[in-house]
């Protein structure tokens, strides 16, 4: 297979969307719009009473002037995030405005004083703009303190959710990598190993790869539910992993490990790199009958980004492979986890390797273990 396959992880997530939605919004508007016209319209009605004035029109007359904030309202709630405070304060002077404008122009159609007044539009602007100064600044202050409440409801929500999918998957790559110890060929071919070594009368041995099952086994359950781990306890796993993978493959198998020693104390997605190195035995190098060489690799470009690579010359990837369509669980979750942590600063990619095998690669920010984020923060 030619080419290059490449996987960047995208924010795409419904996760991303606001959890309020602007319906609900508009309709607590309306409802609010509605229910000031009616407060407003009651004293002014019920102290005129004597003097004719018709109820519907002056209630139609404070449902226009509240229902223009009913209608820019929902937009002012989302936007206020975006602008900065010199546009927030041309927006609500310019809406200030043109709300007077409307009411006075509302005014001289509706005549909600009729029969004891009626207005043209000087008149009805002279009677209008001081009420607007006074009431409409403090309506858009209202609107603004509203949509920095619902913006931060959206991300604390939007936080628990990626948090609920980051510990679901995060036990998940913890499970599959339990799996990977007892499945029944690598259990099985070590345990034969084990036994093979007792029979040799190699106690040393045999205890070595005893506690070293054990140990693989305690550190995969011990670990915590921290998403991120010093990549230097990553390896620590891995080449547990490697070492009883050696009796499965005996002399067939080099590995090599290629890591800048100011990688380690990076941090890194918790089990990473095992289901990539179980990908690579199992379907690089168990398919072949000669000496497989396994390179895990990481090096930092520049100083902000983290290049971590697991590399085989074994069988080689499919004709046709397709890392979106044809990914299996694991690469899929380490995808997926990727990008709920890092979004489009993290990417993925299997390839080809040089000659023969393949070659997958990610990079992802380069984190200090010391200013590393525990869990998701």
């Amino acid at each position: 297979m030619a080419g290059r396959y490449n996987w960047q992880t995208q924010m795409s997530s419904p996760t991303s969307k606001p959890r309020v939605s602007t319906v609900w919004i508009s309709a607590v508007g309306a409802f609010a719009a509605a229910f000031l016209a009616l407060v407003s319209t009651l004293p002014t009605y019920f102290s005129m009473l004597t003097h004719g004035h018709s109820f519907v029109r002056m209630l139609a007359w404070q449902l226009s002037c509240w229902g223009i904030w009913a209608v820019v309202g929902p937009w002012i709630v989302r936007i206020q995030s975006r602008y900065g405070a010199l546009r927030l304060i041309a927006l609500g002077v310019a809406l200030t405005l043109a709300q007077a404008v409307i009411s006075a122009q509302m005014t001289v159609w509706l005549h909600p004083f009729t029969p004891i007044a009626t207005y043209d539009f000087r008149h009805a602007w002279n009677m209008n703009w001081r009420l607007s100064i006074a009431i409409d600044p403090l309506v858009f202050g209202l609107l603004l303190v509203a949509g920095s409440f619902l913006a931060s409801y959206d991300r604390a929500r939007r936080l628990e959710l990626r948090e609920s999918h980051l510990e679901s998957e995060l036990t998940r790559a913890q499970l599959d990598a339990l799996h990977l110890e007892i499945q029944p060929h690598f259990l099985f071919n070590t345990l034969n190993s084990i036994a093979a070594l007792i029979r040799m009368k190699d106690n040393q041995g045999a205890l070595s790869m005893l506690v070293g099952l054990s140990e693989m086994m305690r550190m995969t359950l011990d670990r915590s539910a921290d998403q991120l781990t010093p990549l230097g306890r990553e390896l620590s796993l891995v080449g547990r992993y490697v070492d009883l993978q050696r009796a499965r493959f005996g002399d067939r198998l080099d590995v090599s490990y290629r890591v800048d020693a100011e990688c380690e104390q990076h941090s890194v997605p918790t089990f990473l790199l095992q289901p990539i190195v179980e990908n690579a035995l199992r379907h690089g190098l168990a398919p072949s009958h000669r000496v497989g060489h396994l390179e895990v690799g990481a090096c930092l470009s520049g100083e902000r980004t983290l290049r971590l690579w697991v590399r085989d010359d074994g069988v080689g990837l499919p004709a046709g492979f397709d890392l979106a369509r044809d990914a299996g669980t694991g690469l899929r979750n380490i995808a997926s986890r990727l990008e709920r942590l890092y979004g489009r600063d993290a990417t993925l990619t299997v390839r080809p390797n040089d000659g023969a095998g393949t070659v997958v690669e990610l990079t992802l920010p380069a984190t200090p273990e010391a200013i590393g984020i525990r869990g998701v923060a």
